[in-house]
């Protein structure tokens, strides 16, 4: 992410997780052209490698109910699509083994949104998140 312009990213941590500091704009269009050139380098490949997982779509529902129960009652639930870019007005997507969320940039802003993030472990809000997980 570093040699692609995002020069801010951190290294991820013990856990595997990144927390985004406050400094970088996931919807920027600097982090987003790096988030795609990067994203083979994910764990199990990235976004969109290998067929769909009934594991992973299990693994990224309990994220979203988990997300719901403290909160954050918007949160979506994972899709087989693959976003072709962040959600309109920015915000993060992230996923693999076939399924991906999209998270509109007001949510990620809302009240309660970082603290249902670490303790649902999602991805890049300090709480590493499922295998394969990618913030962008």
């Amino acid at each position: 992410m570093r040699s692609h312009g995002v020069s801010n990213f951190p290294d991820p941590s013990h856990g595997g997780g990144i927390q985004i500091p406050n400094g970088v704009n996931p919807s920027s269009p600097a982090f987003q052209a790096a988030q795609n050139a990067c994203s083979k380098l994910l764990p199990g490949g990235g976004p969109g490698a290998g067929p769909a997982s009934e594991t992973r779509k299990l693994t990224m529902l309990k994220l979203a109910r988990c997300m719901r129960a403290h909160g954050v009652t918007s949160f979506p639930d994972p899709t087989s699509s693959r976003p072709s870019a962040p959600p309109s007005g920015g915000g993060i997507a992230f996923g693999g083994g076939g399924w991906f969320i999209a998270v509109p940039q007001s949510l990620i802003q809302s009240p309660g949104f970082k603290q249902a993030a670490a303790t649902c472990h999602f991805p890049g809000f300090g709480g590493g998140g499922p295998k394969g997980a990618a913030t962008g």
